[in-house]
C-alpha cells in the first residue's frame, strides 16, 4: 500500500503539532518567562553528584565512586555516564524534539500512548485525546514537581514498549522487533527499574492470555515465533544499557535493597530487601481508589490547603483572627484524609478516561479486555498493600525481586496504562458497530454505572467521618480546636462532593457527545474535536492543582540555590579531605553534599552496612553531639563511630559560629595497636559499641582470617593525593602496622596497591578499609576501576550500534516497500 499524505502522514504530523501546544502552553512558564519548576529532589541530585561533575569537567572520565554521602558509596544510582549510551542518549533526544527536560517527558508521554494506540487500531484524531490523557495525568505531573523525573521517564515509555511488543505480536516482525528493541532500550536507560517491573507484569499478563488465546485458536506457532523475536529485542535492549544494569544489580546486593548481613532485628533478620512495613507504608486505601474517578475524593494533597470560601474560613472569622493568621491556618489546613502518611496529590485518570473504560469492559474485543481489565484490578490490588494482605503479603514474600521496591502506590502505573487503552478500544468498538440494540443496551449500561456512582457520592457525601491524623494531633490540644477539627471535615466532605459533580458532568457530557454522532446528529471531526477538548478540560484542571505558578522560581535562583553559605565559606578554607556532618535532617538532606564530603545524605538506596551504622550508633551520636552543644561544649565525647568516619566538622546552621571542629576524627587512616577478633558480622557491630577505634580494630575472622592481634603503632600515614576513585596515602612504620582507613569498604571494584603491587585489603570497624603493612617507608593506593564498567560499556557500544542499524534498516525496507 502507498502512503498517502492525508490518510498516512498529515494526522500523525497534526498529533504531534497539538502534543507540542499543550506542552508548551502547559509549561508556559519554561518556555515564555525563563524560569524553571522548583524540584527537591532535582536540588538533592545536584548536591549529591556535584563531587562526580566537577571530575568529570577535569578529567574527562567518569569517577564511579563518590565520597559526597554516606562516607562515599558507589556513583551508579547517582550520576554516571557510560560510554555506551551515547547512541540511546541521541535516539531519545530525537524522540524529545530537544525539549527542556521535565516538558519533554510529558510530551514524550502523550507521543508514546499516541502510538500505542495506533498500534491498537485506533484513529488518529480519537487517539490524541487518549494521548493526553495519559500525559497529562496528575501522576505524572506530582511526581515532575517533586523532581522525580527518571520515574516520568520510564513511565513515558511504557505505552511505546507495548506498542512494540503488540506490533510483532500482530505479525509486523520487523517493527515489531526494532520498536521494541527501542523502546526497551529507552525504558532501561531511564534507570527506574520499579516501573520498569510494573512494565514487566502487565506484558507478561498479556504475553500469557495472548498465549492462551493462541492455543485455542491453534496459531501457537507464529505466537512463539514472534515471542522469540521479542526475546532477541529484550536482549539487545539489555545490551545497550547492560553496564548500568550489572553495576546497579552488583550495588543493590550491598545495598538497603539486598540482603542484611546481620541476623538481628537491626538487620531485618537477615532477610533480602526492604522490611514489609516500609515497601507498605505508602499503600493507597480501598476507598482511595475512587480518586481514580473524582480527583478530590480524598482531599487531594497532604499541603493544598483550602481557601476563602470555605467552611474553615467561615469558622476562623468567626474567631476574629487577624488576616495573616487566617492566611495561615487556611493554607495549612490538612484537607487529605485517606490512608496514607501524606500524599502530593492524587492518582486521577480523568472522568472521561473512566467512563471510556467502563465502555470498553462492555464493548473492547474480549481478548484485549481479558488482560486490560486482569492488569488494572492486579495494580490496583499490589497498590492497596497492607489494606489487602491476605493477597500482598504473598507478593512481597514470592515475586522475585518485589521486597526491593518501597511505596507500592506506585503499582497504579498499571492501571493508569491500561485503563485508557480499554477504554479507547471500547470506543473504537462502538463507533465500528454503530448504534443498535446491543451497543445502545452496553452504552446506557456503562453510562448508568458510572453516573450512579457519581450521584451516589453526591449523594452520600456527607455520611462520612472524614477524619484525618492531623485531627488527632489538635483535639489533643483541648476543646478550642474542636470547632476547627469539625470545619476541616465539612470541607473534605465538599471537597468530595463538588469534585463529583464535576466528573459527573464531564461523563454526561461525554456520554451525549457519543449519543449525537452515534444517531447521526453531527460528523466524526466535532465527535472528535470534543472529546479532546472535553480529555483535555478535564486533566488540564486537576493538573494545574498540583503544578501551580507558585513552584515556578527563576532560572537564576534556583542556579543560586547552591551559593555556600557563610559555614560552607568558612569549612572549605580546609583544604585537606575530611567529612562534615550536617546536624539537621543528616540522613534526609543531601544538600551539603554540593560542597563537602558527606556522613550524611538523601539516597533511596544507602549501603546496607553504613545505614546498620546510622541505626546502631550514628543517630545516637548525633544526638549526643547536639545535645553537648545545647549545654555549651564544644569538644565533643562520646562519638566514637563519627570520629573514625573523620567527621571533622559539625555543622548547626548557616553561619560560622554555627560550625564546630570535632579536634577527635581520627583523620583520613591512623595505625592501631591492636586488632579485636570477632566471629560474624552481629559480634563486629557489636563490638564498636566499647572500641576505641584509634586504638583497637575490629576484624570479623570468618570473612578476614588475621591472625595476628598486635601491631606497631609507632609511625605515620597520611593521605597525600585524592581523587574519588584514585586515593595515595604515604606510610612510615618503625614495625609491623596495621592501617585503618576512613573510607567505606566495597568489595567489588576496588584494590589496593602497596609499593605498586597489589594487595589484600580487608574490612575492618564493621564498614572501614584496613590493610597491614610491613616496617618502612610505603606508598598505599586505592583505586576504584570495577570490570563492570568497562566490560559494560564494550558491550553497551557494540549493541547500540546493532539497535541503530536495526533502525536504519527497518525505515529502508519500509520506504523501500512502499515506493
Amino acid at each position: 500500500m502507498r502512503i498517502d499524505f492525508k490518510s498516512h502522514i498529515l494526522p500523525h504530523l497534526v498529533a504531534i503539532a497539538v502534543f507540542l501546544l499543550v506542552t508548551v502552553l502547559f509549561f508556559s512558564p519554561i518556555f515564555f518567562s525563563n524560569q524553571a519548576i522548583q524540584q527537591s529532589d532535582i536540588l538533592y541530585g545536584s548536591g549529591a553528584g556535584q563531587e562526580i561533575n566537577e571530575y568529570r569537567q577535569a578529567t574527562g572520565q567518569e569517577a564511579l565512586w563518590t565520597n559526597s554521602m554516606f562516607g562515599g558509596m558507589p556513583a551508579y544510582l547517582i550520576n554516571v555516564l557510560y560510554p555506551g549510551e551515547q547512541i540511546v542518549n541521541t535516539l531519545q533526544d530525537i524522540y524529545t524534539l530537544w525539549l527542556p527536560r521535565t516538558p519533554g517527558l510529558v510530551f514524550i508521554s502523550m507521543l508514546s500512548f499516541y502510538i500505542l494506540l495506533l498500534v491498537f487500531s485506533i484513529r488518529p484524531y480519537l487517539a490524541m485525546a487518549g494521548a493526553i490523557a495519559f500525559g497529562l495525568g496528575t501522576f505524572n505531573l506530582i511526581s515532575l514537581e517533586a523532581g522525580h523525573i527518571w520515574k516520568v521517564d520510564a513511565i513515558a515509555y511504557m505505552p511505546l514498549v507495548l506498542a512494540g511488543i503488540h506490533t510483532a505480536m500482530r505479525g509486523h516482525r520487523i517493527w515489531g522487533f526494532t520498536l521494541t528493541a527501542l523502546a526497551l532500550a529507552f525504558e532501561i536507560n531511564s534507570n527506574h527499574l520499579q516501573i520498569t517491573y510494573y512494565l514487566l507484569l502487565t506484558v507478561l499478563i498479556y504475553g500469557i492470555t495472548m498465549l492462551v488465546y493462541a492455543i485455542r485458536q491453534k496459531a501457537l506457532k507464529p505466537f512463539l515465533i514472534n515471542a522469540v523475536i521479542l526475546v532477541f529485542a529484550a536482549l539487545l535492549a539489555v545490551g545497550t544499557t547492560v553496564g548500568r544494569l550489572w553495576n546497579t544489580y552488583q550495588y543493590t546486593q550491598y545495598s538497603t535493597r539486598g540482603p542484611s548481613d546481620l541476623t538481628t532485628a537491626e538487620g531485618n533478620a537477615g532477610s533480602s530487601g526492604l522490611t514489609r512495613d516500609y515497601v507498605f507504608n505508602w499503600s493507597i486505601g480501598k476507598l482511595e481508589t475512587f480518586t481514580l474517578l473524582v480527583p478530590d475524593f480524598s482531599g487531594g494533597g497532604s499541603g493544598r490547603g483550602v481557601g476563602p470560601n470555605s467552611e474553615t474560613a467561615d469558622y476562623l472569622q468567626s474567631q476574629n483572627l487577624n488576616r495573616q493568621q487566617m492566611q495561615q491556618l487556611l493554607a495549612g489546613s490538612p484537607t487529605y484524609w485517606g490512608e496514607k502518611p501524606f500524599t502530593g496529590g492524587p492518582t486521577y485518570a480523568g472522568a472521561v478516561i473512566c467512563f471510556l473504560f467502563v465502555l470498553g469492559c462492555f464493548l473492547a474485543p474480549k481478548k484485549h479486555r481479558t488482560w486490560l481489565i486482569i492488569a488494572t484490578v492486579f495494580s490496583i490490588v499490589l497498590a492497596w498493600g497492607k489494606h489487602f494482605a491476605v493477597i500482598n503479603d504473598l507478593v512481597f514474600a514470592y515475586f522475585p525481586g518485589y521486597a526491593k521496591f518501597r511505596t507500592v502506590e506506585m503499582s497504579m502505573v498499571m492501571a493508569l496504562l491500561c485503563i485508557p487503552l480499554l477504554g479507547f478500544l471500547g470506543l473504537e468498538a462502538l463507533l465500528e458497530k454503530g448504534w443498535n440494540v446491543q451497543t445502545s443496551k452496553k452504552f446506557w449500561w456503562a453510562t448508568g454505572i458510572t453516573a450512579g456512582i457519581l450521584l451516589t457520592l453526591i449523594v452520600f457525601a456527607g455520611a462520612g467521618s472524614y477524619e484525618a491524623a492531623p485531627d488527632q494531633q489538635y483535639l489533643a490540644q483541648g476543646e478550642a480546636y474542636a470547632g476547627l477539627v469539625e470545619a476541616w471535615r465539612d470541607d473534605r466532605a465538599g471537597m468530595l462532593r463538588s469534585d463529583a459533580f464535576r466528573s459527573l458532568f464531564l461523563v454526561l457530557a461525554v456520554a451525549a457527545l457519543l449519543y449525537f454522532y452515534l444517531n447521526k446528529k453531527f460528523g466524526f471531526t466535532l465527535l472528535a474535536l470534543g472529546l479532546g477538548a472535553l480529555t483535555l478540560f478535564d486533566l488540564w484542571g486537576v493538573g494545574k492543582r498540583y503544578l501551580t505558578d507558585e513552584d515556578y522560581v527563576r532560572e537564576s535562583r534556583r542556579e543560586n540555590f547552591f551559593n555556600p553559605t557563610e559555614a560552607d565559606q568558612y569549612i572549605l578554607q580546609d583544604t585537606t579531605q575530611y567529612r562534615v556532618l550536617n546536624l539537621q535532617n543528616t540522613f534526609d538532606n543531601a544538600l551539603p553534599s554540593y560542597f563537602h564530603a558527606s556522613i550524611g545524605g538523601y539516597h533511596g538506596a544507602k549501603l546496607r552496612r553504613y545505614q546498620d551504622l546510622i541505626d546502631r550508633y550514628l543517630i545516637n551520636e548525633i544526638n549526643a553531639a547536639v545535645e553537648q552543644l545545647q549545654k555549651g561544649q564544644r569538644n565533643f565525647t562520646n562519638i566514637p563511630v563519627l570520629n573514625m568516619l573523620n567527621a571533622k566538622y559539625m555543622v548547626a546552621g548557616n553561619t560560622r559560629n554555627a560550625v564546630v571542629t570535632n579536634s577527635q576524627a581520627l583523620g583520613n587512616a591512623w595505625l592501631v595497636s591492636e586488632v579485636q577478633k570477632v566471629n560474624n558480622p552481629d559480634e563486629a557491630i557489636a563490638a564498636l559499641g566499647s572500641l576505641d577505634p584509634a586504638r583497637t580494630a575490629v576484624v570479623d575472622v570468618s570473612e578476614f582470617p588475621v591472625t595476628q592481634t598486635t601491631y606497631s603503632s609507632q609511625g605515620t600515614i597520611k593521605l597525600t593525593k585524592y581523587q574519588p576513585n584514585h586515593l595515595t596515602y604515604e606510610a612510615n612504620t618503625t614495625g609491623e602496622s596495621f592501617a585503618v582507613f576512613s573510607e567505606i569498604y566495597y568489595p567489588d571494584g576496588w584494590k589496593a596497591l602497596l609499593d605498586g603491587k597489589e594487595a589484600d585489603y580487608i574490612r575492618a570497624d564493621y564498614v572501614l578499609r584496613a590493610l597491614p603493612l610491613p616496617a618502612g617507608d610505603h606508598t598505599v593506593e586505592f583505586i576504584f576501576d570495577p570490570a563492570s564498567y568497562r566490560i559494560g560499556s564494550t558491550v553497551m557500544i557494540v549493541c547500540s550500534i546493532m539497535l541503530l542499524l536495526a533502525l536504519v534498516g527497518s525505515i529502508g525496507y519500509t520506504v523501500k516497500k512502499r515506493a
